[in-house]
């Protein structure tokens, strides 16, 4: 076999390869064996048929053919090995002639863009800050409370919030409905569990009263039906006092002070995680709009295309329509299109920015990082050929130095409030850290 490597534009390289029919005769019994499990011979089961007789079959023209779709894609894995030439998509083989003794093959590569120089990456950036508030501890303290709260009956309007004691009916062309009616039904009010507008007619009612209205009934598939409500009681939560003996005898905290620090801690937390996402998006959107990086048409198709397989499978798995999904969002096949466009842009164009920091820091994958993928490729697919299994594993090793690549991004940049004060989220990062090590 001969080759020949010629650039053929910024992103693209196209190899030349001849291929002599004497390089693929070590292809030749496996391309045999292949065609045998397939053909149909009189006599002979699938797979069991003898040699001579699947040439007699199907002749040596195409058992060339058979032969070189094996060898192919062996040659071209080692030819990017040996030239170092990193393929963004699979290559494709743009023509493939046959002559006297050989056949000629030409084989598009398109290239992953590089970048000479990384934007600057201690960037600052304003985020929220991950102080919690006093009415965010309060509220979290109102939670707790609500769940021993008692249920005591007022004479009053109701509001929202109130529980009603009620008995509900329905009426479709005279008949009531018996799967829509319920008797000393307790009804939180501002809840919208029944009906669409029930909770406005309810609002501001006394005891005794009785409501009729028309209404839609989701739940049993009807619409404009009658409804009466009759209400019986009208009841309203009461919160227990906040008081150390309570929070002592009720909850996990030994006094007021004791939870409020727990609660402080904890909310704190969530909006470290929360501000941290924030952090990394905005900070990745400039690194990406700094870097300036132009993207092959033909890799940001590709990535497209496999963003797009993977929201069908989700759609599919939830039993849900592509038409109906865009009814419901309101968006167009042209949004669409658009919204995948830019989402492949911003997935590429980051592939491109951590693959320029593994190699300006020299990143290396540790012990721990190697024996995972290790595992992983122990229970990989058998069956798989070897150059599947090898860019299997080449994937896994780019990854995970990506991820490292991106843990030194968020280290370098810095996340400021509006105020300017520093917004500490290391050790967000450092747990997410130590959860990698630990899977």
């Amino acid at each position: 076999m001969k080759y020949k490597v010629k650039k053929v534009g910024d992103f693209e390289s196209n190899i030349e390869i001849v291929i002599d029919f004497e390089d693929l005769e070590s292809k030749k019994d496996e391309a045999i064996s292949k065609i045998s499990k397939s053909l149909k011979v009189k006599g002979f089961r699938p797979g069991k048929i003898p040699k001579n007789i699947v040439i007699r079959e199907v002749g040596e023209d195409y058992i060339l053919e058979e032969s070189i779709d094996l060898y192919l894609p062996e040659q071209i894995f080692e030819i990017l090995q040996k030239e170092e030439l990193n393929p963004a998509v699979r290559p494709v083989v743009k023509d493939l002639k046959k002559e006297k003794k050989s056949y000629k093959v030409d084989v598009l590569i398109t290239l992953w863009p590089k970048l000479s120089k990384l934007p600057k990456l201690n960037q600052t950036v304003e985020v929220e800050s991950i102080t919690p508030t006093e009415e965010e501890i309060s509220d979290q303290i109102d939670r707790i409370k609500l769940q021993f709260a008692d249920v005591t009956k007022v004479e009053r309007p109701s509001k929202t919030s109130d529980y009603l004691l009620v008995n509900i009916s329905a009426m479709e062309n005279g008949k009531e409905l018996e799967e829509f009616s319920y008797q000393d039904y307790l009804y939180e009010l501002g809840s919208n569990s029944l009906t669409p507008s029930m909770d406005s007619k309810l609002e501001g009612v006394s005891t005794g009263a009785i409501i009729k209205f028309n209404d839609d009934i989701p739940s049993v598939g009807k619409s404009n039906v009658e409804i009466t409500v009759l209400v019986k009681e009208i009841k309203e939560k009461v919160m227990p006092e906040l008081t150390d003996e309570w929070v002592s005898s009720m909850t996990e905290f030994d006094n007021i002070v004791e939870m409020n620090d727990e609660l402080f801690k904890n909310i704190e937390m969530v909006k470290k995680r929360q501000i941290a996402n924030q952090y990394q998006g905005l900070l990745t959107s400039k690194l990406i709009e700094e870097s300036k990086l132009e993207l092959p048409e033909q890799l940001v198709i590709a990535e497209m295309d496999s963003i797009l397989q993977n929201f069908m499978a989700e759609l599919n798995q939830n039993n849900i329509k592509i038409e109906d999904y865009l009814q419901i969002t309101g968006l167009t096949e042209e949004t669409l299109q658009e919204d995948l466009k830019n989402q492949a842009t911003r997935n590429l164009s980051m592939v491109v920015i951590l693959d320029k920091i593994v190699e300006d820091q020299e990143l290396k994958l540790d012990d721990k990082e190697i024996k995972y993928i290790d595992d992983h490729m122990s229970t990989h697919d058998e069956d798989g050929n070897e150059v599947e299994d090898v860019g299997h594993r080449l994937n896994l090793e780019a990854e995970s130095l990506r991820n490292k690549a991106m843990l030194h991004i968020l280290q370098q940049g810095v996340s400021v409030d509006k105020d300017g004060e520093k917004v500490y989220l290391q050790d967000v990062y450092n747990q997410e850290e130590e959860v990698r090590e630990e899977e």
